[in-house]
């Protein structure tokens, strides 16, 4: 199986800054390298870039749409060939627009295909503009692709049918507003705790085999708050509790066995706040750890 990489780093507040600076660092300190010595085929890097017509255009949230509609078509290029594999490398959150954009995308425009998502993070990101109490577009892009908020950002990032309730996992969140809370048990959402992850519970298999049966292409997101900011302190917003790096890869191994998952993005590595390197390191160990997984998948075909 081939790999194809994807980077993101624009974010509301510009690029490369923050969680935009991770893209560039991960790859700079040879990530790569790392996974073509194990074996991978790393068939091409695409780094998504706006025009400089765009880059003058002002507002964050635009700047948002726009380089999700750029990432829209990069995914959608890479996920024709059926033997790729897509490794994302995004600024933050906002980013899973322009992946499940880009998967949805069909020959036939009349029948987009079902992506289903597995949002994995610290927090719900299930806010709208109305029920958020900060007003942070990167708590509100699950809300989004779901239909509930902002359409003009969602139909721009490609996503012309909105994602249902069973499309979507939620995993691993420990970190939710209340009002959000009462959004997602009303919607019914799936959920899988920390623990279901660790330990691969029945919960877990039971919700990755009923996403695999219900869509044609999965996309597993990872924030990577989702580790314990006492050994990534430079990953997204950091909540109290989470995995280690080896405990996230374990899990993604476990979700990328299942063969309609075609793509994995990790967002929000600050790198510019990572003076140690701890949370590369821990950021790194998952990935390889996840993509391993891919590894069985090619055996099984054979």
């Amino acid at each position: 199986m081939k790999l194809h990489v994807i980077t993101l780093p624009y974010n509301v507040h510009g690029k490369g800054r923050g969680g935009a600076s991770g893209p560039a660092a991960l790859l700079d300190a040879g990530l790569l390298d790392g996974l073509a010595e194990t074996g991978f085929t790393v068939a091409g890097v695409t780094d998504v870039a706006l025009t400089a017509e765009e880059e003058e255009q002002y507002g964050g949230w635009n700047r948002v749409a726009l380089g999700n509609a750029h990432l829209c078509q990069a995914v959608s290029g890479v996920a024709e060939d059926e033997a790729s594999f897509i490794l994302g490398l995004l600024a933050d959150c906002n980013g899973v627009l322009g992946v499940l954009g880009g998967l949805q995308q069909a020959e036939d425009p009349r029948r987009p295909k079902r992506v289903g998502l597995v949002y994995v993070d610290a927090h719900g990101d299930y806010n709208t503009p109305e029920t958020s109490p900060s007003g942070m577009l990167g708590g509100m892009p699950v809300a989004v692709a779901a239909g509930k908020a902002l359409t003009n950002l969602r139909l721009a990032s490609g996503i012309k049918v909105p994602l249902q309730s069973p499309d979507i996992i939620l995993a691993g969140m420990r970190d939710l507003d209340p009002p959000e809370r009462k959004m997602i048990e009303d919607d019914g959402l799936v959920i899988i705790r920390e623990h279901d992850m660790i330990e691969e519970s029945t919960a877990f298999h039971e919700a990755m085999e009923y996403l695999s049966d219900r869509e044609d292409v999965i996309y597993v997101h990872v924030d990577l708050d989702i580790l314990d900011p006492a050994v990534a302190p430079a990953a997204g917003l950091p909540s109290p509790g989470g995995l280690t790096g080896e405990q996230l890869g374990k899990a993604l191994a476990a979700m990328l066995r299942y063969p309609k998952v075609r793509a994995l993005a990790c967002v929000s590595y600050n790198s510019d706040a990572d003076r140690t390197g701890q949370t590369m390191e821990e950021v790194s160990k998952a990935i390889k750890m996840g993509l391993e997984a891919l590894r069985g998948r090619e055996a099984a075909s054979l």
